[in-house]
């Protein structure tokens, strides 16, 4: 028996629509909105994982610790314009003094053994092959302090494919000498900027507490190439200048950096990798912070609302530090 053309039309359309619906995963249905960004949790993989983790310590959420339940209308809500934050903020991003929550040297051997990956990786961060354990090695490992907007990439079919993502606060990171997001430590996956949206974005996934779709952020790189990233590890109340590269053994302890309206709350935890005392909150330093840079393509320039951050406004308790 013949089936009607229109049949087959309709058919067609539906099966492309319950594999859209399906290949985010289980989570909270949400109206689409232009593109799709796909939530990703501290410790979720995601789809097509360049390599083994590479991440070190416990897993530990930097979402804010928000106990009431989101209304079926927050769950739902579009992510709009993304507040833009320099990424040489301090306070922008998270950590331990002299604790690496990514280990570059691990990550390297990974993207080694297997040629057709390292050649996919490097063709995204734009290096050649041979140049990747240079480039890797001139990253720094962080922690994101916010939940954060981010081009990701999965390694699928011999090559690198795109998509756009949020990664919850408390996701370890590599970052290069401009602030900016270049690996996701969990999976390897390379990093970019987040791509224009058309027509808006809305979220896919499964949203962690906490998650807010207007407290979401982008990093835009700081205007110059910096030496050095001021962290804040809220579990110590220590702020630490970290100089740019993998090694993490020139930390240093510094007192908060002058602005900064909010202090790091403490939080009660035991670390074993602890490597330097608590210190308490020092007097403003003289230095001033760095300030949002340019570009500004996605939404204000500015930290203002964004927890943990110089010029954030006031949240329920700053989140630990110590992330996967």
């Amino acid at each position: 028996m013949r089936i009607p053309t229109r049949t087959l039309v309709t058919a067609c359309v539906l099966s492309v629509a319950l594999l859209a619906a399906g290949c985010a995963g289980a989570g909270v249905k949400q109206t689409r909105v232009g593109d799709l960004v796909f939530l990703q949790a501290v410790g979720e993989r995601g789809p097509g994982p360049f390599t083994d983790s590479a991440a070190t310590g416990p897993a530990a959420s930097e979402s804010p610790r928000i106990g009431a339940k989101m209304s079926a209308g927050e769950l739902a809500a579009p992510l709009r314009a993304a507040r833009t934050v320099s990424g040489a903020t301090p306070g922008l991003y998270r950590g331990t003094p002299r604790v690496a929550r990514c280990d570059v040297e691990r990550h390297i051997r990974y993207l080694a053994a297997d040629p057709a990956r390292a050649d996919a990786f490097a063709g995204v961060v734009g290096v050649r092959r041979a140049a990747l354990p240079a480039y890797l090695r001139g990253l720094t490992p962080v922690v994101l302090g916010a939940d954060t907007r981010v081009t990701n990439h999965a390694y699928q079919g011999r090559r690198a494919d795109d998509y756009q993502a949020v990664l919850q606060a408390g996701t370890a990171v590599l970052v290069d000498d401009r602030g900016l997001p270049r690996v996701r430590c969990v999976c390897g996956n390379p990093l970019a900027p987040p791509a224009p949206t058309r027509g808006g974005a809305s979220a896919r996934g499964t949203p962690w507490p906490g998650y807010r779709p207007n407290k979401v952020i982008v990093v835009s790189p700081a205007p110059r190439a910096v030496t050095s990233l001021t962290l804040v590890d809220s579990g110590h109340r220590t702020w630490t200048e970290r100089r740019t590269g993998h090694d993490v053994g020139r930390d240093r302890v510094v007192a908060p950096p002058a602005q900064a309206t909010i202090s790091p709350s403490p939080t009660p935890r035991t670390n074993p990798e602890r490597t330097a005392p608590p210190t308490p909150a020092a007097p403003p330093a003289a230095r001033a912070p760095g300030a949002p840079g340019t570009p500004r393509a996605h939404g204000t320039s500015s930290a203002a609302g964004v927890p943990g951050v110089p010029g954030g406004s006031e949240a329920p308790g700053l989140p630990a530090a110590d992330g996967a």
